[in-house]
């Protein structure tokens, strides 16, 4: 199954909350391979469209950083997208990680 067909999965529809995805992706992962990479768009020249620095947007490409709300609202602005898109993806992938992290312990 493709990254946007996992990423369907995730978004709110009405009120239900549709099935999670097997093993979600950090949103800078989305970022990266379904926006950035597609439109041929460095990391360098997204973040001066964001008014962002490198850093910062390489932190969350690599998964180093987790989506703000602030974040998550420059994004939707920037690439056409909700804000809730990339809040959900966020909290989807931080449930994940605390489920491994409770089976392992």
């Amino acid at each position: 199954m493709d990254i946007l067909a996992e990423i369907s999965r995730v978004i709110e529809d009405g009120g239900q909350a549709m099935k999670q995805p097997r093993n979600p992706f950090h949103p800078g992962e989305i970022l990266h391979e379904e926006f950035l990479e597609p439109a041929g768009m460095t990391q360098a020249a997204f973040a001066k469209k964001l008014d962002w620095t490198r850093t910062r947007l390489n932190y969350l490409i690599k998964g180093k950083r987790d989506m703000t709300a602030d974040s998550a609202l420059d994004l939707a602005k920037a690439l056409g997208t909700s804000a809730k898109l990339w809040m959900n993806l966020q909290a989807t992938y931080d449930l994940d990680q605390a489920a491994k992290r409770r089976k392992i312990a």
